[in-house]
């Protein structure tokens, strides 16, 4: 009894650590992403891991895991610092999402149930009330949501972690481009067409269509980087 008592008292300390970690993990990411931490700003770990309240071993594992999703570079003797994402290296991952976003929305015009199709055209709605408001930053997170969905809709688990992952370092960017001229409304029309294949279940028809709509972010980002810094 002695024995299985002390093996469920390891496991529930286990689980607690693999907590703290978890929630250490969303908390940085979700800061570096806002900004809160900028681009090659030193990751300090005595003060992260405080402001954490994890131990400096729990936020080593934590600086790994987003040096893996390319959120973090750690460098011998000098630590960790927020990777500065090039617009090189960011048209290289719009690429690899273009095959992928393909990929999903094929199998997504194949898959999708009518619940989520009806939340795709409810997006669509909610992004043309958006525009016509002019809230730019409000269509982010809208468009965010539609590739998300069509994610799901593929059942597709290899491709949605790969895309998880390849998501992340973009987002500092997408605020750019956004304010390319003539990007907000391009991408409605590339959203509604999109969405119109998948409910025609055009699987071939998607597939152009999003690869399209991501080749079209990249052109964007291109002259998303040669716009003024405000």
């Amino acid at each position: 009894m002695a024995r299985a008592k002390t093996d469920c008292t390891s496991r529930g300390a286990e689980r607690r650590a693999c907590s703290r970690t978890e929630t250490a993990y969303q908390q940085l990411k979700h800061d570096i992403l806002e900004g809160i931490y900028t681009p090659r700003q030193r990751l300090v770990e005595a003060d992260i891991a405080a402001h954490l309240s994890v131990s400096r071993a729990t936020l080593r594992v934590v600086l790994t895991r987003l040096q893996h999703e390319g959120l973090v570079e750690i460098q011998p003797n000098r630590g960790a610092q927020v990777r500065a994402l090039s617009v090189e290296e960011a048209a290289e991952i719009l690429q690899a999402r273009e095959v992928l976003e393909g990929l999903a929305a094929s199998r997504a015009a194949e898959q999708a149930t009518p619940a989520q199709l009806m939340a795709l055209r409810a997006l669509v709605t909610e992004m043309e009330q958006t525009l016509n408001a002019d809230d730019l930053i409000g269509l982010l997170p809208l468009a965010s949501r539609f590739h998300q969905i069509v994610t799901e809709a593929a059942q597709q688990s290899v491709v949605s972690q790969l895309l998880e992952m390849l998501h992340a370092p973009l987002i500092r960017h997408q605020f750019r481009l956004i304010l390319v001229p003539g990007r907000k409304e391009a991408s409605l029309v590339e959203f509604r067409h999109i969405l119109r294949c998948l409910e025609q279940r055009d699987a071939a028809g998607a597939e152009r269509a999003m690869r399209h709509h991501m080749a079209q972010l990249g052109q964007s980002l291109q002259q998303a980087s040669r716009l003024p810094m405000s």
